[in-house]
């Protein structure tokens, strides 16, 4: 009887780091996307422009480089899931008047998404007022096109 339990511990410790693989691999293809306003990320301050965005090189984040900025910066970022896959790859941000935070980043075809974080400056700017709706930056073209 342990023996069984102890197979049966290691098969569902072996179908979380399946899944676990699964979900990191579905959001680490670059995607290049033009952002038409400065906006912030994390604690950065960004101008316009073009951006590749990728899964960062820790757990937890993601790599923003400007057009041929050799420069990257690392923004914390969570995971989301949706019920049903998005149907392009996107950008989301919350606009407060001129003022845009970079929300959250989706994947054609996939039910998964990365979030990051309310910081200090949208707090501050989100006890005044709450966000415009969300603005969505959907004209994407994936690095490599």
């Amino acid at each position: 009887m342990k023996i069984n339990s102890c197979i049966q511990h290691k098969m569902i410790l072996g179908l979380f780091a399946v899944l676990a693989t699964g979900c990191a691999s579905a959001q680490s293809t670059p995607a290049m996307f033009k952002v038409p306003f400065g906006f912030v990320a994390g604690r950065t301050a960004l101008p316009a422009g073009e951006y590749l965005i990728s899964n960062g090189p820790a757990q937890g984040t993601l790599s923003l480089r400007r057009g041929d900025d050799l420069h990257t910066i690392q923004v914390s970022a969570g995971n989301l899931e949706i019920l049903n896959a998005s149907r392009q790859t996107k950008l989301v941000f919350h606009r407060y008047g001129s003022r845009h935070f970079l929300s959250q980043l989706w994947i054609e075809g996939t039910n998964l998404g990365r979030e990051i974080p309310i910081g200090r400056q949208e707090r501050e700017l989100a006890k005044k007022s709450a966000p415009d709706s969300m603005a969505l930056v959907a004209v994407s073209t994936q690095a490599g096109r």
